[in-house]
């Protein structure tokens, strides 16, 4: 007759060996899924959301180590190994550098922008705050989506600070306190995009407002990307800022693809959390919320401005001309 002990030792080898398995095996799902969003948007959102792989990567490494069956060491060590890299490859160690959450100072000779980029999102249920935002920031320019439905009261009570407005299809805006030569809609209404064109120390400077699908309709995300490419490439003999919410975080590999789309022009969003705000969670985790620039333009105080009634935080930055 097997003696307690020994059935306890048994019962624990075994559960050492399927712990041990379970994590491994999990392992090699979660590195799989996050290689295989390199080419499929869908897949990808599991690299953007990078909680979800540390977590991952966390539980097997604690079970690897924890649960050490005799002669698994072959196993382990190496399930242990690719678990802390898993770890370490998505930290999101740009959002370990404070960023300012204060609005940038205004220029009072006029040689830098004061801009603004928020999703101030269809259901919103507390319009004034973004009204607030809006005043009190006394922004140059403001990039806007999602401004249809019960916000679009908010485009005309801030019209007398923000006179120029361009308000097109899927909710996409601009709106500015500057002058603006030129305005409009993506003509062939292919993508969420509002544009401007101003004049700014004397060059023309061209403003577009956009908002991607969600890379879970990976079909139209990827048809927005292409189009907005074909719409800076047009534009490329003058300067331009582009900004809006392009459902697209750093930790993706689709942020590859975006930034290779949108060259020349250059993120200037690094390391910010932007979504979900504080009105859905207790602070944002990801940010798909960006801001890119053309050669010979310069940001300084970039940052996510505190909740403004939205489930996005508001971007902002200075933008002012340097040499190219």
């Amino acid at each position: 007759m097997t003696s307690t002990p020994n059935r306890l030792m048994a019962a624990y080898t075994i559960l050492s060996r399927l712990a041990c398995l379970g994590a491994s095996l999990g392992l090699v799902l979660v590195i799989g899924l996050s290689l295989y969003g390199w080419g499929h948007s869908k897949a990808d959102v599991f690299n953007m959301v990078w909680p979800l792989p540390v977590i991952a990567g966390a539980g097997a490494l604690i079970t690897l180590w924890l649960f050490r069956p005799r002669g698994w060491a072959w196993l382990r060590w190496p399930g242990i190994g690719l678990s802390a890299l898993l770890i370490l490859v998505n930290l999101p160690y740009a959002q370990l550098v404070p960023r300012p959450d204060a609005l940038p100072p205004r220029s009072e000779t006029g040689e830098a922008l004061r801009l603004a980029s928020f999703n101030m999102w269809n259901l919103n249920r507390d319009p004034d705050a973004a009204i607030a935002f809006l005043r009190e920031g006394d922004f140059d320019l403001v990039f806007l989506q999602e401004t249809g439905g019960p916000l679009r009261r908010v485009l005309g009570t801030v019209q007398d600070l923000y006179p120029y407005q361009v308000n097109c299809p899927w909710g996409a805006s601009l709106i500015s306190r500057i002058p603006v030569t030129e305005q409009g809609c993506d003509p062939y209404q292919t993508v969420p995009v509002a544009f401007m064109q101003i004049e700014f120390q004397g060059a023309p400077l061209r403003l577009t407002s956009t908002h991607f699908a969600r890379p879970t309709r990976p079909d139209l995300y990827a048809y927005h990307r292409e189009r907005l490419s074909l719409l800076i490439q047009a534009q490329t003999h003058q300067s331009q800022i582009v900004a809006g919410d392009f459902n697209t975080a750093e930790h993706g590999h689709q942020m590859r693809r975006l930034a290779a789309a949108l060259a020349p022009l250059q993120r200037i969003t690094h390391g910010l959390r932007t979504w979900p705000s504080e009105r859905l969670a207790p602070m944002p985790v990801i940010g798909i919320d960006h801001i890119w620039v053309s050669d010979g333009l310069c940001a300084s105080h970039t940052g996510a401005a505190p909740d403004a009634g939205s489930d996005h935080r508001p971007v902002i930055t200075l933008v002012q001309r340097c040499g190219a």
